[in-house]
Order: C-alpha cells, then sequence, then structure tokens
C-alpha cells in the first residue's frame, strides 16, 4: 500500500474496488473458459479490438490462433454458414453465433516489413500467413444453462469471451432441432456437411398435416429425398403413428419403392449419413400400386382371354392387366421373368391383385371412376373450368334423373348424359326436329364409342339391359329421362355446347364410366374401388400407396386428363372419407398424399379463360382439401421443379418448404431470407434449404444421402445413384 501513500481515500476506496472488479471478471473468464471446454472445443475468443454490438442483424468478430487454424481441417471457422458457440462470462450463456465471413491476411506484406516485389519475383513467404484469422458471425440464439431454455439472442457479450466448436449434443440443444419426426438428413451448411453428418435433422409429425412443398431442378435429388423420407417414414416411425404415404406418381419412381439399391461402394460422406441418420432404414416391403386402367386395356385383356381361353370374365382380365402391369412395369427392375404367384380375389365388388415377386408383394387395384351415383356437387370437381351455367345444367339434369329415373338415387353413366345432349342438340339443328326413336338411336350410337364389347353390338342388342344397384334399366330408358329433362329446361345452345365439350374429354380419357358387356347380354359398370378400403389394406399390410398415372396413360396415349381426373377424384374420396368419420366419431389411419409433378395438377392461372377458370376451381378444391385434411389428419407434401407454373395457393397453404437447387427465377416466386437466396441456385446434389416455424432460425440446411430405394432413372436410361 505504500505506492497509494500519497493518495487520499477516495482514490484509495476507488483503486481498490477497481482491483476486486478486475479479480472477479478474472474469475468469470476462466468459469467460462471452464465451461467452454465442457460444451466442447475452445478454438478462440472474441476479438478485444472491435466493437461488439448485439442488435438485429449484428456481427460478432473473432480472433482465431493460427495454431488452431491450421490444425483443424473441417472447423466451423473455415465455412461459411457453420456454427461456433459463444460463452458470456457474465451469466455463463450460450450463445450460438453463424459464421458469415472469414478475414485472412498477410500481415508482414501489410506493415511492410517486406520490401514490395513485383509478380515476376515474389515467391510464398509462409511467415506471412502465421497470423491471426477474423471471422465474422451472427447472432443466432441463446441458451441458459441452468434451464436448458433456448430462445432469441439478446444479452450482450464480452470481448474476450471464448469461443467453442460445439459438440453436436450441445449444437442439437442450441438449434433445438426436433427430437421426434420424420429424419430428412443431416445438418449441413450451403456447401458441406457440419459435425461431418453427425447432426440428425427431422421433421415433427405435425408438420406433415401442415403441408409442405418440395421445389428442385431436375437431378438436384428432389425424388431422392422423397424416397428417403418415404422409407424412413415406415422404417422408423411406431405403426402408431405413422401415416399411410399415397404417392401420385407421374413418372413411375415410386413403383420401385419395395426394392433395396443399387449395390455401390461406401463413399463419404454418404455413409456418414446413412450410419448417423438413417440407421435402420430399409425400402417398403411392398407396395399397393392403384392404376387407372382404360378402355383400351380392357379391350386389350378381353381380346388376349378369349384367344387364350375362349372365354373372359371381369376377375379374369383385371388379373390379365395385373400381370401386364407386373411384367411391364416391376420385371425390369427385379431382374426380369414373370411374377412367382398371382392371387385374384374380389370382395365387395372390387378386384384387388396380389403379386409375389422376388422378395417383394405388389398388390395391384385395377382403378375406374365410377360416377353413376355420384351427386352432382362432387362430380362437378372432376371437370374444372366448366362455366357456371354448365354447372348448374348438368346438376338439373343429373338431379331429375335422381329423383324420378329408373334407378332412384342414380343418375346413370356419363355416356348416357352425353349422348342425351348429343341427340338433343341434333334435333334442334334439324328443321321441324326429330322424334323420340331419332333421338334415342342418335344417342345410342354416341354412347357405343365408350363401351367395351365383346363382338360389335347388333341392332337387336342395343336393348341389352344395364345393371345399375343390381337393378335394370337400360340406355333407351335413361336416354328418354334425360330428353325429356332438357326438353323441359330448354338449355341455351352454347351452355348446351359448353357441358357437351367438357363431358366429351372426360369420357375421353378412358376411365370414367367404363361399361362393359357381361357373357348373358347385360352391360355394367365398372365399380370404382373405395379409397377407404385401399387406405385399410395399405395400413394391414404396412406399405405405401402408389397411384400410378403413367402407365395406363403411355399405353393408351391418352392425354394429362387421365391423370389430373385419378389425381382429384382420389383427394376428393379421402377427404370425403374422412369427414364421413370423423362425423362418426371414428378412428381412421391418418394420410400423407404426395403429389409429384405438381404444377401439372394444379397449374397457375394463365391462358385462356376456360384454362383460368379451372385454375381458380382447382385451387377452391385444394384449398378446401388442404384445410379439412389438417384437422382430419390428412397431410399434402406437393413437390415440383417449376414453382413458376403451380399456383400461388399452394405457397400460402404450406407451412413447412423445401428447396434443392433451385435457378434464380424459380426462386423469385418464394419469400426466402435474403442471406441464403444467393446460394439456392449452386446448391450440391441432396443439399436442401429447409423453411419452416419448427425450426427456431426459422430454416436448416439439410443434406439426404444417395437414395435409400431402388433409383431408376427411366428418362436416363439407367439406374440413377444421384
Amino acid at each position: 500500500m505504500a505506492r497509494y501513500e500519497s493518495l487520499d481515500d477516495r482514490e484509495r476506496n476507488w483503486i481498490s474496488s477497481t482491483e476486486d472488479l478486475a479479480s472477479r471478471v478474472s474469475e468469470m473468464l476462466s468459469s467460462a473458459y471452464e465451461m467452454a471446454r465442457r460444451y466442447g472445443k475452445v478454438v478462440g475468443r472474441i476479438s478485444r479490438f472491435g466493437e461488439v454490438k448485439v442488435e438485429e442483424g449484428a456481427k460478432v468478430e473473432f480472433e482465431i490462433d493460427p495454431q488452431v487454424y491450421y490444425s483443424e481441417k473441417d472447423a466451423p471457422f473455415h465455412k461459411v454458414g457453420d456454427y461456433l458457440a459463444v460463452i458470456d462470462p457474465k451469466n455463463l450463456k450460450v450463445v450460438l453465433v453463424r459464421v458469415s465471413a472469414i478475414v485472412r491476411r498477410d500481415e508482414l506484406a501489410q506493415l511492410g516489413l517486406e520490401p514490395p516485389l513485383s509478380s515476376f519475383v515474389n515467391t510464398p513467404d509462409p511467415r506471412g500467413l502465421l497470423t491471426r484469422t477474423v471471422v465474422y458471425g451472427e447472432v443466432v440464439v441463446e441458451m441458459d444453462p441452468e434451464s436448458g431454455e433456448v430462445r432469441p439472442a439478446t444479452t450482450s457479450l464480452e470481448p474476450q469471451s471464448p469461443v467453442v466448436d460445439p459438440k453436436p449434443e450441445v449444437l442439437e440443444r442450441l438449434l433445438d432441432l426436433p427430437k421426434e419426426g420424420v429424419p430428412l438428413g443431416a445438418l449441413a451448411t450451403a456447401g458441406s456437411l457440419v459435425k461431418n453428418g453427425s447432426v440428425v435433422v427431422r421433421l415433427p409429425l405435425k408438420a406433415f398435416y401442415q403441408h409442405i412443398l418440395i421445389i428442385g431442378t431436375t437431378g438436384s435429388g428432389k425424388t431422392t429425398a422423397i424416397k428417403n423420407l418415404v422409407a424412413s417414414l415406415y422404417s422408423l416411425l411406431p405403426r402408431a403413428k405413422r401415416p399411410v404415404a399415397v404417392i401420385v406418381d407421374m413418372n413411375q419412381d415410386f413403383v420401385q419403392l419395395p426394392l433395396p439399391p443399387q449395390p455401390q461402394p461406401p463413399i463419404e460422406p454418404e455413409q456418414t449419413i446413412k450410419e448417423k441418420v438413417f440407421r435402420g432404414v430399409r425400402p417398403p416391403k411392398g407396395i399397393i400400386a392403384v392404376v387407372p386402367i382404360t378402355l383400351y386395356e380392357i379391350s386389350e385383356a378381353l381380346k388376349a382371354l378369349i384367344e387364350e381361353r375362349g372365354i373372359a370374365t371381369y376377375l379374369g382380365i383385371m388379373e390379365k392387366i395385373a400381370e401386364w402391369y407386373y411384367l411391364e412395369s416391376i420385371s425390369p427392375l427385379t431382374g426380369g421373368g414373370p411374377p412367382a404367384k398371382v392371387l385374384a380375389r374380389k370382395s365387395l365388388n372390387e378386384i384387388i391383385v396380389e403379386i409375389e415377386g422376388p422378395n417383394l408383394k405388389v398388390i395391384f387395384v385395377p382403378y375406374v371412376v365410377n360416377t353413376v351415383c355420384t351427386e352432382s356437387d362432387s362430380l362437378s370437381g372432376l371437370m374444372p373450368g366448366l362455366t357456371q351455367l354448365a354447372r348448374d345444367l348438368m346438376r338439373r339434369l343429373r338431379e331429375r334423373v335422381r329423383r324420378r329415373g329408373p334407378v332412384k338415387g342414380c343418375a346413370g353413366p356419363l355416356q348416357v348424359l352425353y349422348g342425351s345432349l348429343h341427340a338433343y342438340h341434333e334435333s334442334m339443328l334439324r328443321k321441324g326436329g326429330l322424334d323420340r326413336p331419332e333421338e334415342i338411336e342418335i344417342a345410342k350410337e354416341a354412347i357405343e364409342s365408350w363401351v367395351v364389347l365383346k363382338e360389335p353390338l347388333e341392332s337387336s342388342e342395343r336393348t341389352a339391359d344395364l345393371i345399375i344397384n343390381n337393378e335394370r334399366t337400360s340406355f333407351e330408358e335413361l336416354s328418354d329421362f334425360y330428353l325429356d329433362a332438357l326438353y323441359e329446361i330448354k338449355p341455351h345452345k352454347g351452355t348446351l355446347e359448353a357441358l357437351m365439350r367438357r363431358i366429351g374429354s372426360l369420357l375421353d380419357s378412358g376411365i370414367i364410366d367404363v361399361i362393359m358387356s357381361t357373357d348373358d347380354d347385360k352391360m355394367e359398370v365398372l365399380p370404382e374401388p373405395s379409397w377407404e378400403r385401399v387406405i385399410d389394406e395399405a395400413y394391414n399390410n404396412d406399405m405405401p400407396i402408389v397411384l400410378d398415372l403413367k402407365w395406363s396413360s403411355e399405353r393408351s396415349l391418352s392425354s394429362i386428363e387421365g391423370p389430373r381426373l385419378a389425381a382429384y377424384r382420389m383427394l376428393e374420396r379421402l377427404i370425403t372419407w374422412k369427414q364421413r368419420a370423423w362425423a362418426m366419431r371414428r378412428r381412421t389411419p391418418n394420410v400423407l398424399v404426395i403429389i409429384d409433378e405438381a404444377h401439372q395438377f394444379f397449374p397457375q392461372e394463365k391462358g385462356a379463360q376456360e384454362e383460368k377458370e379451372a385454375s381458380r376451381q382447382v385451387a377452391g378444391m385444394i384449398a378446401k382439401v388442404a384445410r379439412l385434411g389438417r384437422a382430419r389428419g390428412i397431410g399434402i407434401l406437393f413437390s415440383t421443379h417449376s414453382p413458376s407454373d403451380l399456383h400461388d395457393i399452394i405457397l400460402q397453404l404450406t407451412n413447412t418448404k423445401i428447396l434443392l437447387r433451385t435457378d434464380k427465377v424459380q426462386a423469385e416466386h418464394m419469400e426466402i431470407p435474403s442471406e441464403v437466396k444467393p446460394y439456392l441456385p449452386r446448391l450440391p446434389d441432396r443439399h436442401m434449404l429447409i423453411m419452416s416455424h419448427v425450426f427456431k432460425e426459422g430454416y436448416v440446411f439439410v443434406r439426404t444421402t444417395t437414395p435409400l430405394t431402388m433409383h431408376y432413372d427411366i428418362s436416363a436410361g439407367g439406374f440413377d445413384f444421384t
């Protein structure tokens, strides 16, 4: 104290308190460094030379010693977007920081300690690189060490605070990543893995029922990500929590789901991701293939059976089509050859064909749409673009036949409505009109082009009975009721023609009200499989459902009309079933609908007025399905490479968005954080930006692995390991 003798008491007290404070701060720093070593490896400290601001968007400056910098080859301070942690000495809170910039300088050169050299004699000098690395990072969140609570970072930070490369489990806690759910992949930056792929990023089940949108250009890994997600869902989730996956497949990418991936040598980091993230994930043991079949397939199968056996039954026709499907779609993937066993069964007027192949099971459900007894409001959903006047005309006509017709509650097949409209239109064009027998004849001729016949109908056979709900009627009888209704309503010519065009287009798909002649000279409309029973079949067999829209459309060379129709019908049937079950307080399996090439089904509003109207009507339908599905246990995952062609309603309805490599033009349609938008066009294969409210930051980067099931790229003509 001798050196303080010349000071007064006030000055001595100030010096003493300052020394006490310095001692306390020293103890705080020691405690912070001690805690830092428990949370990970101390790699640096907050710089003493720059100011430390904690505000919105503020940057924190770190210093990394050259010894540490050069000894760590894959440390976070080498990668923009990776994570470091800071321990605040005041309260020992752990603050997560995302690396935003890395600055290196040759300080010897900057200080002028070497003479300036021309580029001709300039040579590397390692002494100039033995300098501090300056790292800038954005403050993300902070964690209370006692409670473990993670919240937005608001605490001030101190210069000299220790900077830590956090352990994987500490990083998981700081990011507050979901502990349960379906694994999507390993935590990553925009260009590389974090912690060598050992941090698992999961999506909780609740997020699936709040709907998901996946976007990625061709070859970015979009289909692989979906396949890995489905395989994980069926392998890792408890049976009681697992939704039944219903996949709308435009390219036969997902019929490959039950087959194992092609053997390939172990490569990093794929092997690490498989072991750390997807351990225990296997392909599903089979699929339920719901395949729309058209008049073309049925007619061809009928001819083949008559040639082979001299007889063709409904069950036999469907079994034959199932064999064709297996040979053309499954057999090439399993090494060729026919199925080991085919078991056809019929229950509740529905056909299911079980096919046993090598180590897999395919349950084939031939799908047609039966509108005979469908309510008109539900039926209009199959015809987007139909004007309101034409909708009203269809509703009035069908309701009159439902109430007054020969089969109560049923309006008959759409072919009869079309034939009657055609006959009425012809009569209106003729001077003096046509008498009723002539009108009936015109109607029947129009109907015949959409009927599967064992042989051409003779005129005497055109009176064959039509069986509806086990009741007998005929084309003539139904046409007579429709013509009476038309003469009562007297529709405008433009409305009549609009309805004719739309119904004709619908029937041309070949899957609507498929009428088939039977052995006893009767006509039957093929039954539509119940989606409720298909879901139960999938749940009981623990297999996903694939709505294969490619096979039949390629064979019959049909347009997009048929696939769209099948997808719309499926969505409408699922939500109707769920609504009915909810009203009865009956528990049913939850469903995850995956719609690949979603822009094909829910296009942007553009083109002619009719196309815009169709787009608006489809948007209304999907909005209803999404809204009710959220409450009733139906989640929808939309996938597209072209968000600019996708209706805006999808962007609004999906709470989680997964973006793989996407060009700038497509990305403009999305609300993407400005700091990550530049990376999207340059993302490596299978890298994803996931934006969701389930993550504290609002987004994370994730990398999935190579396919966990078979992935045969048909367009490339070979297996795709990307």
